[in-house]
């Protein structure tokens, strides 16, 4: 998979590791690479819909750019 930022900065890797950077991205786009399995980006854009962004750092989690974008829509939060 490749991951691009809103300047066109990317980085590849696999599925996992993409969906974990592109819900840490704010407008995001994700890609799959020549050897992907089908819906490989499909998979991914779903799955960081529902991971927070920076799910490595601790603490509460209380702002709406602390939260993954499902949470916000459920809260009824727009961007």
């Amino acid at each position: 998979m490749t991951v691009l930022d809103a300047h066109n900065a990317g980085a590849d890797g696999c599925e996992h590791h993409a969906a974990r950077l592109l819900a840490s991205l704010e407008r995001g786009r994700v890609y799959p690479l020549p050897d992907a399995p089908a819906g490989a980006a499909i998979r991914v854009f779903t799955a960081a819909d529902s991971i927070r962004p920076f799910p490595w750092v601790d603490g509460p989690r209380t702002q709406p750019n602390q939260r993954s974008r499902a949470e916000n829509r459920r809260q009824g939060v727009t961007e």
